[in-house]
């Protein structure tokens, strides 16, 4: 049977650390850091995978379930409103109840509702009351985005939507950044530029240099990360193979092959050279201090997007789960905080169920009133 763990890309393997030169117990640590790393991603994109499913086939028919109840208890709370009678209080209480209760339900499609928000809130039917609470909305982003992004908007411009907004501020942000990068020049244009003294001069050669050397090792990274690809390039080419099924393998190898490199996947394509045979362990360990040098600065790069790769779907999950992503991320608690929210779902629409029985006797409905609580304006 095939083995499918995938190889190990480490140099002198078994031997103790205390024998290894820098170069190569940074390789070590760096590949094992990637595999572990790559590991996690895999993982975490199978639970993503897992809870999007149970999300689309056990979370949203509850959800559905649960605003359906509650349109229920608005049709049932306006039914007992006007065959009814209650005093100041009760009525206060039990119209700021229904409209609040009524504008969001209608709000997510429930259109018969916006007749009933419209009974209780003669003053302000639910069309305008909508417009004003984006309106509002919409001033509070605007004023938001020019707290973050220090822009004055124009009084002219047309921001009366989100995507407006959104179109605007890219907009903007893309002149500024034109602008900036239009700036070192300008003085340059204004004003004869001014005789360097010695010192400015050798700060400027000493720059030069430091960014001539940086190019130059630039360069080797990306001629080692080459190197590796010409020599599965040149062995796996499928255009002189004459025998077809070869030639399907080789292409089906050349296509991974050239998805690492384009990716700059040095690790990927160490993998590769090993699982071909191209090289084994011995090749590896035979690397000059000075190759793997150049090896590890790739490495290092590939090492940092991965990481980052990982911390955005941990705090993608997070938010799946309403959870805080600081400190030690665990998707088992992501997992069970999921559980958590479908029994708490399942427990809250048995709890309507049973409250759109027990508040159609009047007596029932006005004794919940009286521990009603108003806590916020009535802004509707």
């Amino acid at each position: 049977m095939k083995d499918d763990r995938p190889v190990e890309v480490v140099v002198r393997k078994g031997v103790d650390k205390k024998l290894l030169s820098p170069q190569q117990k940074e390789f070590n640590r760096l590949t094992q850091k990637i595999e572990r790393t790559r590991e996690q991603l895999h993982q975490l994109d199978g639970l993503g995978q897992r809870l999007h499913q149970r999300a689309a086939l056990e979370m949203k028919p509850l959800m559905d379930k649960h605003q359906s109840h509650r349109a229920d208890t608005v049709r049932l709370l306006d039914r007992m409103f006007r065959n009814y009678s209650y005093n100041k209080t009760e009525t206060r209480k039990l119209r700021h109840l229904i409209k609040a209760m009524s504008f969001e339900l209608a709000e997510a499609g429930f259109e018969d509702l916006k007749d009933i928000y419209n009974f209780h809130s003669p003053d302000l039917d639910f069309d305008r009351a909508n417009a004003e609470t984006e309106a509002m909305n919409l001033i509070r982003m605007n004023e938001m985005a020019s707290r973050m992004y220090d822009i004055e908007f124009d009084p002219e411009a047309d921001l009366d939507t989100i995507e407006k907004l959104q179109a605007y501020l890219a907009e903007k942000m893309a002149e500024r950044e034109a602008a900036e990068a239009q700036e070192p020049e300008q003085p340059k244009a204004r004003r004869p530029e001014k005789p360097k003294n010695a010192q400015q001069l050798k700060a400027e050669a000493k720059r030069a240099a430091q960014e001539e050397k940086r190019k130059q090792e630039e360069k080797k990274i990306s001629q080692s990360v080459r190197e590796v690809y010409m020599d599965l390039v040149k062995a796996f080419h499928p255009d002189r193979e004459p025998d077809e099924a070869e030639k399907i393998r080789k292409t089906a190898i050349l296509q991974r092959v050239t998805a690492a490199y384009e990716a700059n996947d040095l690790f990927a394509l160490l993998q590769l050279q090993l699982e071909l045979e191209r090289i084994d362990g011995n090749h590896l360990d035979a690397l000059a201090d000075e190759k793997l040098r150049y090896f590890n600065k790739n490495l290092l790069s590939q090492l940092a997007e991965l990481t980052d790769e990982l911390w955005e779907m941990e705090r993608q999950l997070a938010m799946v789960a309403n959870i805080s992503h600081f400190g030690q991320f665990n998707p088992k608690q992501v997992e069970w905080e999921f559980e958590k929210s479908l029994k708490d779902i399942k427990k809250d629409i048995k709890r309507i169920k049973q409250d759109l029985e027990l508040l159609r006797d009047p007596a029932v409905l006005k004794d919940w009133l009286r521990g009603y609580r108003i806590e916020e304006p009535d802004w509707f």
